[in-house]
């Protein structure tokens, strides 16, 4: 029995599509963990920021210790996961992207020294909805539909009740991360 060229190249079309899927539902996996731990520290942080808004920068900033020390965890936790050099690779260009943008937010706010607590609520919410609408034009599409809820979230708190940013924005970002990690793992 002979193959010809068409049913050929079709077969390696379907493999090579089977490929592709597989690697995005890999990478919506491992993704799923950081998303839930995030959101749910941004819905907490918002909490505690809300009931005492005089401590809402340390509480942040102790939030911030946490996710970056769980994220610290699950990095390790998804490196021995990872058995090909490749994956291992690409989770380490992963955290060298985060620790790129993590410096570039921490000088962004030296220099320009934002004055109120809303313009440094809509900097990281933008922030990490263009993060993740970068990462979803090469990883898969959940992650840019995550980034374009929570940008279009805030965006809309800012525009109709700006007063109530500090209370809205926390929360309603911390969802949407929830909501996209769960979106994730079932992928």
């Amino acid at each position: 029995m002979s193959v010809s060229k068409d049913d050929a190249r079709s077969a390696l079309h379907d493999v090579e599509t089977a490929e592709r899927r597989s690697q995005t539902l890999f990478g919506y996996g491992l993704a799923s963990p950081y998303l839930l731990l995030w959101g749910v520290l941004w819905v907490v942080a918002g909490a505690v920021g809300a009931a005492s808004p005089a401590n809402a920068g340390i509480v942040w900033g102790a939030v911030d210790i946490v996710g970056l020390a769980g994220t610290g965890w699950l990095i390790v936790r998804h490196a021995r996961r990872c058995g090909e050099r490749d994956d291992r690779v690409r989770l380490f260009r992963y955290v060298g992207s985060a620790t790129a943008v993590a410096a570039f937010s921490g000088l962004t706010l030296m220099v320009f020294a934002p004055a109120e607590g809303g313009e440094i609520t809509m900097f990281f919410t933008l922030l990490v909805a263009a993060g993740y609408a970068i990462v979803g034009c090469w990883l898969g599409l959940r992650f840019a539909a995550v980034g374009a809820a929570l940008g279009g979230l805030a965006v809309a708190v800012f525009v109709a009740a700006p007063a109530y940013l500090h209370l809205i924005v926390p929360f309603a970002g911390g969802a949407a991360l929830v909501l996209g990690g769960l979106w994730m793992r079932r992928a």
